[in-house]
């Protein structure tokens, strides 16, 4: 019995039948396959396409089979309208003419070829709609399940060949700001997610999987350390803007549900202190800002910071006060190089560090009241408590 030929096979046969070479685009314009092109000429416009068609502006193929349109640097191209069995467009045929005229018998060929062509495409798109699913319910399962879910999905994620079996992998969490939830954030977050594989996918052959969880929140996971200026350059973009980014540790795949907490806390510290992270922020950089985040930072109130630091943010110092206390803290107490970094003379200095005395009832050499002050700090800034918000 004759097999059916598979779409690869059918662009093959096709472009063997009318001596042309020829590529197949899905509906974005991105190449999904194309004939054999032998010689060098043939090789530099396959290349081409491969690098640019996505950017290309679809064809106006709506109202009819095909069209002959300029492409640049290309010259004009036949772009045949591949469509499913409910009439949808689901990619073109591309023939590169550049100043030749294709022959009527070579059209007739390609446009009756139309309609098995589209089938098989959408079928494609069909199969790899379904081969996403599956990685995106596998990426869920492998970060959130329980140990017997998390031991399947980590199993079949790489006897699937959705991730390669490295050894060392990556989670990684996107999403906006969690005090500001608004219905499009998850939205965004998605975004983020398909962005980031579609580069993958366009720009390399190496693996990556993604989701989006029930919480909004997105997840990617790669076989390899996060390359964090690529990922920045892909959260800039218009569509994602807002969203950011938390690295966990490279761990074994057994692991990764601890370490995606890890970058769990990691993106909601980035969140809740940007001035002091970058958009893509690693849980090994984050430092204590990473514990903290454990913390309800969105629902904590005044009063349930140490006392010292309660006493100080109901006192109404305002933020001057305030940061020369954290910077004296961050100086271990050091009254010089607290007034060098904050520009002032050093009898400013005492005066402040009177005033703060004086709001706080106690000697600030006292070791366990630094503590408690510097740390306290930290979380009213956070949380958006005192001079650093209105709660």
């Amino acid at each position: 019995m004759q097999r059916t030929p598979d779409l690869d096979d059918a662009v093959q046969d096709l472009a063997e039948t009318v001596g042309r070479r020829l590529v197949l685009v899905d509906d974005t314009m991105r190449v999904v396959g194309y004939s054999m092109h032998e010689s060098e000429a043939d090789r530099r416009r396959l290349s081409h396409v491969l690098a640019h068609s996505d950017a290309w502006r679809p064809p106006r193929t709506a109202g009819e089979a095909c069209c002959v349109e300029p492409v640049p640097e290309l010259g004009d191209c036949l772009f045949l309208r591949l469509t499913d069995r409910d009439h949808r467009i689901v990619g073109h045929l591309v023939l590169v003419l550049g100043t030749e005229r294709v022959p009527a018998d070579v059209r007739d060929t390609l446009v009756a070829a139309g309609p098995a062509l589209g089938d098989l495409l959408a079928l494609r798109g069909l199969r790899a709609e379904r081969e996403s699913e599956r990685a995106r319910s596998l990426t869920v399962d492998l970060v959130t399940g329980g140990p017997e879910c998390r031991a399947a999905a980590a199993d079949a994620l790489v006897a699937e060949r959705i991730l390669s079996a490295s050894g060392r992998y990556s989670p990684v969490v996107l999403g906006t700001d969690p005090r500001t939830a608004s219905p499009g954030d998850g939205e965004r977050a998605a975004l983020a997610v398909t962005a980031t594989l579609d580069y993958v996918d366009r720009a390399s052959t190496a693996s990556a999987a993604g989701a989006t969880l029930p919480d909004g929140l997105g997840v990617l996971l790669f076989p390899r350390p996060v390359v964090q200026p690529r990922l920045t350059r892909i959260l800039e973009q218009p569509q994602v803007a807002g969203v950011r980014a938390g690295v966990g540790p490279l761990v074994g795949l057994a692991d990764v549900h601890r370490s995606f907490e890890r970058a769990r806390l990691a993106w909601r510290a980035s969140c809740f202190a940007p001035q002091d992270h970058p958009t893509v922020t690693d849980w090994d950089q984050v430092g204590l800002d990473g514990t903290l985040a454990r913390l309800p930072l969105e629902t904590l109130a005044v009063d349930e910071l140490p006392s010292p630091v309660h006493r100080l943010l109901t006192a109404d110092l305002g933020r001057e006060l305030l940061t020369t206390l954290d910077r004296y803290l961050d100086a271990g107490g050091d009254a010089r190089q607290t007034a060098r970094s904050l520009g002032i003379h050093r009898s400013t200095l005492y005066y402040r560090l009177d005033k703060l005395r004086t709001a706080i009832g106690s000697d600030l050499s006292d070791g366990r009241l630094r503590r408690e002050l510097h740390t306290g700090l930290r979380i009213a800034q956070l949380a958006g408590l005192g001079p650093w918000g209105d709660r």
